[in-house]
């Protein structure tokens, strides 16, 4: 990680230091001059080059309280009274760090930076220029994220910070995840300045599940028997219908006779016999729509370019009938394909909604937290709640 700290000082800290350099005949102008640059004439008085503690509300501090200026001498410059010159010898007024521009970091922490030298808490005026690209593909971490109070900061942005993109909604889950904020600030006192290059985009909400489509509805099952009687109307089993009858064979002959002494004999056919078809009906199965489709992902940084759309809907099943039996054509209908699953939302934008059970994601913060001012933030620069 390519980071450079420039300070505003030190000051009084001899011929190696920035001017005033000089440790003998320190003047109250030039105490003045240096650190009440917010007033750099008339008189100061000695109260106010007391060492400024007050984070709460101090915003510009003449004398900040920094880790260099409590630790250059083995009195540091006093908070309450009996301030010495000598205590100012290496104070400093600034404290400044620049990012270079080709640096790339997931999940930033930039309270964990050493480089600060632990005056992320104190009173001094701090800048963080912040160049690189800033990553998160976890919806739960911000891709930069300032962890502790942070008290006269500001982040001037001219580089990237990209949030997670939220999980499209599925069967089990129905409802689409949250998109991932882009930075996170825990509080104390931030101004986040947004220049015209940079970008703070929260993470798209996922979509939901699609709806389930319309279920079909039954249709008629059949299975056809065949019985028999003689010279009769056949009779079918309980709950069966005669559909059809056709005459078959003769079954019932009568003999008979006829010549001197009935000496010649034959049969007729007295009775056929009829066959019936009896035909057993019963209900399909009851047809369900198909399943709806997958929600689709949000963007961010886990899903740069790719699509948003949901997934389309299954197919809806037909009428079947159990073993045995046949359908009957025109009755009962098909069930209706499944729905698109919802589009992921853009960045910082909520996932779509379908109708389901749930809803989309929400699109993920810009920036979130407490403590902090925005500015310099537009359409182009900044995508996803403040």
């Amino acid at each position: 990680m390519a980071l450079t700290v420039t300070k505003t000082g030190p000051f009084f800290a001899g011929s190696g230091g920035a001017a005033p350099n000089n440790q003998t005949n320190v003047k109250f102008s030039q105490l003045r001059n240096t650190f009440r640059l917010n007033n750099p004439s008339g008189a100061i008085s000695a109260s106010e080059l007391l060492r400024d503690v007050d984070v709460a509300n101090s915003t510009d501090p003449i004398v900040p309280d920094a880790t260099e200026n409590s630790a250059i001498a083995s009195t540091p410059i006093n908070t309450a009274s009996n301030w010495e010159v000598s205590q100012f010898f290496g104070a400093i007024k600034f404290f400044d760090i620049e990012q270079d521009a080709s640096d790339n970091n997931a999940n930033f922490n930039i309270s964990a930076l050493t480089e600060f030298n632990n005056n992320l808490g104190k009173t001094i005026k701090k800048k963080f220029t912040l160049r690189g690209t800033h990553t998160s593909t976890n919806t739960g971490d911000a891709a930069a994220k300032i962890l502790t109070d942070a008290f006269n900061l500001t982040l001037e942005v001219h580089g990237n910070f990209y949030g997670a993109g939220g999980v499209g909604g599925t069967s089990s889950t129905v409802s689409g995840t949250s998109g991932g904020a882009a930075l996170s600030i825990n509080g104390g006192r931030v101004i986040v300045d947004v220049k015209s290059s940079g970008r703070i985009y929260g993470g798209g909400g996922g979509g939901e599940f699609g709806e389930q489509g319309n279920a079909g509805s039954k249709g008629t099952c059949f299975r056809d028997s065949t019985v028999t009687a003689c010279n009769t109307t056949p009779s079918c089993p309980p709950g069966q219908t005669l559909i059809s009858q056709s005459q078959g064979g003769c079954c019932a002959l009568e003999r008979f006779c006829w010549g001197p002494w009935d000496s010649f004999c034959g049969n007729n056919c007295v009775g056929y016999t009829q066959v019936g078809t009896c035909r057993e009906t019963t209900d399909s199965n009851s047809p369900p729509g198909g399943a709806g489709g997958n929600g689709g992902a949000g963007r961010g940084f886990n899903n740069f370019t790719g699509s948003l759309v949901g997934s389309s809907g299954g197919s809806g099943v037909c009428p079947s009938c159990q073993s045995g039996f046949t359908f009957q054509a025109g009755t009962g209908s098909c069930g209706e394909q499944g729905g698109t699953g919802g589009s992921g939302g853009d960045w910082g934008q909520n996932g779509g909604n379908t109708g389901a059970s749930g809803s989309g994601g929400f699109g993920g913060n810009a920036i979130i937290g407490s403590g902090y001012v925005v500015t310099g933030n537009n359409v182009n620069t900044v995508k996803g709640a403040i």
